[in-house]
């Protein structure tokens, strides 16, 4: 049974081969995303402080507007029919 365990050891020696390569893929593409994550956060990190500087003048256009006064409860059963019967 030589010839079996050189056949086993060979095969066991392919396996720990392919799960490097695959780890190795797999710590290569996660360092990718997160390279790639970082880039999108900080785009979008410019791009939120460019709009606030942006809006900073001295008028103010759009946006929320709060009104006065609070709305009036609306009479009715309070009730809504979204259509079904």
């Amino acid at each position: 049974m030589p010839q079996y365990d050189a056949q086993t050891a060979g095969a066991a020696r392919q396996r720990d081969s392919g799960v490097r390569k695959v780890s190795r893929l797999t710590w290569r593409c996660g360092m990718a995303g997160i390279a790639c994550s970082a880039a999108i956060a900080g785009a979008f990190a410019h791009h939120a402080d460019a709009s606030t500087a942006a809006a900073r003048p001295h008028h103010q256009s759009g946006g929320i507007v709060i009104p006065a006064t609070p709305p009036r409860p609306a009479g009715g059963s309070g009730q809504v029919n979204s259509g079904a019967s």
